[in-house]
């Protein structure tokens, strides 16, 4: 009895791997309407490891963009990123919500960050890009309702959704919990838009990284991370290091933004990247 259970036990092991493969995929949309981080990244893994359908691939693909997205604004915020609410500076306008306890960030630590946006970003581009031209998708999401972690505690909370961050970008401020619903079909068209957006921020991020911006770094970036000990903050933040609005009521960040663009004079490190960064933008046309 005891062969014959040990044997039974080892079948049963060695079927586990065939039946979870043969496991049908999760439907598309159950990707844009996870509550937390662990489901929604579970079932990405899912749509990515066995992509069965265009649609699959096609959700795949937005939620490695979505997920870029994370990546970014996990990063400022953990380091107590103030957003400067300013169209100069496109990739720091995401609402990231206040960090009273940020860790502490160097330039080699802000680089890193950019490049685990980029290189996600570069993931989801491809992904998307390997949906078929003719595909028929047709996915319905309630904006309301799909989100990322914009403060790193594993949820995707209301105030965290598409339609509340869009909200706030269009009007300043915190995202807005209340956003009213807001639900779109995304078709195969906008695949392609979201292709290229993804095409453009990677040549934003790859400019950055193509360069040598220490410097700058070190003498205005306080300016984005007031409490995040650079090199100047004792110096140059004020001791609340408040936002108090935009980039242009604050005096002290109209300074350093004047001490920004002095300072941009900028050796490139990394040529290929600065390439690649026009090819992302003529890929984006």
């Amino acid at each position: 009895m005891t062969r014959f259970s040990s044997l039974l036990a080892s079948a049963l092991i060695l079927l586990l791997p065939v039946s979870s493969a043969g496991a049908a995929a999760p439907e598309p949309a159950a990707l844009f309407e996870a509550k937390t981080v662990a489901d929604r990244d579970s079932t990405l893994t899912a749509l990515e490891a066995a992509p069965t359908d265009p649609a699959s691939v096609y959700a795949a693909g937005a939620g490695q963009f979505f997920t870029a997205l994370e990546i970014l604004a996990g990063g400022l915020h953990r380091h107590g990123f103030e957003s400067p609410q300013s169209f100069m500076l496109p990739l720091m306008r995401l609402p990231v919500p206040d960090n009273p306890n940020p860790e502490p960030l160097t330039y080699d630590g802000f680089r890193t960050i950019l490049v685990a946006f980029r290189d996600r970003l570069e993931k989801s581009a491809a992904t998307l890009g390997s949906v078929p031209a003719g595909a028929d998708i047709g996915i319905e999401v309630d904006l309301t309702r799909l989100g990322i972690d914009l403060n790193e505690d594993g949820q995707i909370a209301p105030d965290e959704s598409a339609a509340a961050i869009m909200a706030s970008l269009s009007r300043g401020g915190a995202p807005d919990p209340a956003a009213p619903a807001l639900t779109f079909r995304f078709d195969r068209a906008d695949g392609y838009w979201l292709q290229g957006y993804a095409e453009f921020l990677m040549a934003q991020a790859g400019f950055w990284l193509a360069h040598d911006f220490k410097n700058a770094f070190d003498g205005s970036f306080h300016m984005l991370f007031p409490r995040a000990k650079l090199p100047l903050q004792d110096a140059l933040v004020p001791p609340d290091g408040g936002m108090s609005g935009g980039m242009l009521s604050s005096e002290w960040r109209i300074a350093d933004f004047i001490s920004l663009v002095h300072l941009v004079n900028w050796p490139v490190v990394e040529p290929e990247r600065r390439q690649a960064a026009r090819r992302h933008l003529m890929e984006m046309i």
